[in-house]
């Protein structure tokens, strides 16, 4: 495993250096680390649409002199992993008759979204969770951005947060006030930023301001490399595989639950009282129905 992440963190860190052709190969490695142990060069460059020879030109750039080589850290890695529940469902349904494929599906889709959640809850991902929550409970202020599909887990933060620290802000962009909501943002504060491929412009830019003014960034993102993690202070990686036509947000919606759920655990008798008050708020608005 040691030799597979030091091939990974050089992938990542020698990405913005990469040719175009290199970055697209070093994306797709970078995102299915499994295909690289089990296809050969190749058919993997065919699978990430580059020539063979971006993937050679690739291993020469990050210091490895074989594809056999290259492999070998890829297979010993897959040796380590775990059987997946969403490879065994997929497995299981190609044995099966179509006689009960709605059931198969549903199936198929329940177990997928489990692995997903499963894997953002490792060990490596519980760490720098724990590090987020440091970089928020020091921060003067929390913007919180995510466009499109994502929005929903940005959402779930944001209205979580809010209920028992004052300093979270929602940064949505209605009535195209994307520049006004993120003024005054400065290296004192943080932003959360979830996203997955395709991103949205609007999220890509809040990013790309907030490192201007050299804020913090916590990255809820899809891939190390991808547009709003390349440079970020915390990447939380997330799947978003899906047996659907769209991709999956379970998974980023879990960890920004997770998120919210360990700062009320760090936050006391404060975060508790606080969470008293805007209980009585929304009772004094008869905001939900009572049974």
């Amino acid at each position: 495993m040691g030799l597979y992440s030091d091939l990974r963190e050089k992938l990542i860190s020698d990405y913005a250096k990469l040719s175009p052709q290199m970055q697209k190969a070093a994306r797709y490695i970078l995102d299915h680390p499994n295909e690289v142990a089990l296809r050969s060069m190749r058919a993997l460059a065919g699978a990430a649409d580059v020539p063979p020879s971006t993937i050679t030109r690739l291993m020469t750039a990050i210091g490895v002199e074989t594809w056999q080589e290259f492999r070998d850290h890829y297979q010993n890695r897959l040796l380590d992993q775990p059987a997946s529940y969403a490879q065994r469902a997929r497995e299981t349904q190609k044995n099966e008759q179509d006689v009960n494929r709605d059931e198969h599906l549903l199936e198929s889709i329940s177990l997928t979204e489990i692995d997903n959640i499963r894997a953002a809850f490792s060990p490596e991902l519980i760490a720098k969770m724990i590090d987020a929550c440091g970089v928020i409970e020091n921060a003067r202020q929390v913007f919180i951005v995510g466009c499109g599909a994502a929005y929903p887990a940005a959402y779930q933060f944001a209205y979580g947060y809010r209920l028992f620290c004052d300093n979270g802000k929602l940064v949505d962009g209605h009535s195209g006030a994307f520049g006004d909501e993120l003024r005054g943002i400065t290296r004192r504060d943080v932003l959360i930023a979830v996203g997955a491929k395709p991103y949205i412009r609007g999220t890509v830019r809040a990013v790309n301001f907030a490192r201007d003014q050299h804020c913090p960034v916590i990255a809820i993102s899809d891939s190390d490399v991808s547009p709003i993690a390349l440079d970020a202070m915390i990447k939380l990686v997330v799947r978003d595989h899906s047996q659907s036509f769209f991709q999956s947000f379970t998974a980023a919606l879990s960890v920004m639950q997770a998120l919210v759920a360990l700062l009320v655990a760090r936050g006391g008798q404060k975060a508790l009282q606080r969470i008293a008050a805007a209980e009585e708020q929304l009772a004094a608005f008869d905001t939900y129905l009572e049974a």
